[in-house]
């Protein structure tokens, strides 16, 4: 959701540089605030006996805020307690720097012995050699993934039918909504589900001018607007908003060979939907409009001057301490409810000379163990379904519940390598103006079409 140009050149520039083919990506996860490293070490708790096990020290990799990296580190804290013979240290790099080094790690077959993976990246990273295939040492072990792991979410972390990483947890993306703006308006929160036309009514009298008419008013001033009824920015979310409210209206936005889908009745349908939202009900703001707010759509709900925005299940903890009192149902609909699953994993080195110990960090990790003590710690919802009891047992049960029923609604749409740069390049650069009415959307449509022909 996020674009990184030039964390695409330089990753093709290294790559070329190795003699590698490269790639181009992203991935919806929250950007990060920090860069570094951290030892993550404990003495045996009295109540396990030390380890006859050689002493060996990991190396663990991961992206996220400041917030996620200490959740981490308190998970590697208890890990090494319960494992006292293997010590890790946690390296940790902000989003775009993040990439760039497992590139050149994996060029120069230095990574990480076990490293966070995001699940857009799984197919490109498998192809650049960079992942262990673990279908073996899953056998070995007698690790139960089909009893741990929904289906689609283990077909996220598959390279060539092969399991290169293991689920870490399963994000969704869910409409949320400012309750102090509904009442306000003395309007009903949203039901899960709603149908967009619903919405739409819903969102015309939540748009607001500076004199206080309403979108459905006949005095308003799409000019002087102070407060938006929905964000839903198609083009700069595509594989968050875009692509699920395709499948929503029987439309696809690839087909199954991989070959843009855009062009049919269905999908103009949606496309012209989204338009309208912001070119003739002026509900939804310009791309301009989020850039004043930092240019996030979702952080932008933050600001209190948006009645529903789309947003993800990670986006919560922030929204929490908003100034304003904010739920949360599932995305509208067309014909079908549909959403979007985003589920981030961890993959281990080829390289690593340690592969008994980074198997037992990566499998605790995605295990019921570790998957439970990260729900404890309110990272993530877990991916394993044996740790759901102990996420749903913390703070906002009935939202977490949402999160997880959302799960049932996602789209089975896998992510192969290149997909990344038709969610997060291409389409943003050629539907981001069509999409507010400033450009032809057919043509933009042919235009996306030439350069996943012509990358």
């Amino acid at each position: 959701m996020k674009k990184w140009g030039l964390v695409f050149a330089a990753m093709a520039l290294m790559l070329a540089a190795c003699g590698k083919d490269g790639g181009n990506g992203e991935s919806a996860s929250p950007k990060a605030s920090a860069e570094g490293s951290a030892g993550a070490s404990a003495s045996p708790s009295a109540s396990q006996p030390a380890s006859s096990e050689e002493n060996v020290e990991l190396t663990f990799a991961q992206w996220g805020t400041a917030e996620q990296v200490a959740a981490t580190q308190k998970l590697l804290d208890i890990f090494t307690q319960k494992n006292p013979n293997i010590k890790v240290k946690l390296v940790y790099k902000d989003w775009g720097s993040y990439w760039t080094w497992i590139t050149t790690q994996a060029a120069s077959k230095d990574l990480p012995d076990v490293y966070k993976m995001s699940f857009a990246y799984v197919d490109k990273y498998a192809k650049l050699g960079a992942m262990k295939e673990l279908d073996s040492l899953i056998s070995a072990n007698g690790f139960d993934v089909a009893g741990q792991f929904e289906a689609p979410l283990l077909a996220m972390h598959q390279s060539g039918g092969k399991q290169v990483s293991l689920p870490r947890d399963a994000n969704t993306v869910v409409l949320y909504y400012n309750k102090d703006l509904f009442d306000a308006a003395k309007l009903p929160y949203p039901e899960n589900g709603m149908a967009w036309d619903q919405v739409l009514e819903i969102a015309k009298k939540l748009t607001v001018d500076e004199k206080g008419n309403t979108a459905d008013s006949a005095g308003f001033d799409a000019n002087k607007i102070k407060q938006w009824g929905i964000v839903a920015d198609a083009a700069g979310m595509a594989d968050a908003v875009l692509e699920p409210q395709l499948w929503s209206n029987g439309a696809r936005l690839v087909d199954d060979g991989g070959k843009l889908a855009l062009n049919t009745p269905e999908a103009t349908q949606v496309l012209e939907f989204f338009r309208d939202l912001t070119a003739k009900y002026h509900v939804n703001p310009k791309t301009s409009t989020i850039q004043g707010m930092g240019g996030n759509p979702i952080l932008a709900f933050g600001t209190g001057k948006f009645a529903m925005a789309f947003g993800g299940s990670w986006s919560a903890t922030d929204f929490a301490t908003a100034s304003f009192k904010f739920g949360a149902a599932l995305p509208p609909k067309f014909k079908e409810v549909q959403t979007v699953v985003q589920p981030a994993g961890y993959a281990m080195s080829p390289f690593t000379k340690k592969e008994a110990a980074a198997w037992k960090l990566l499998s605790w990790l995605s295990g019921e163990e570790g998957q439970t003590e990260m729900a404890k710690l309110n990272d993530g919802i877990p991916a394993n379904k044996l740790a759901a009891q102990a996420y749903l047992a913390g703070d906002m049960a009935d939202l977490k519940q949402l999160f997880l029923d959302a799960q049932a609604k996602a789209i089975p749409s896998a992510w192969s390598d290149g997909r990344d740069r038709l969610m997060w390049e291409f389409i943003p650069q050629k539907l981001a103006l069509p999409l507010q009415g400033d450009g032809d959307l057919a043509k933009a449509v042919k235009e996306i079409e030439g350069l996943m022909a012509n990358p």
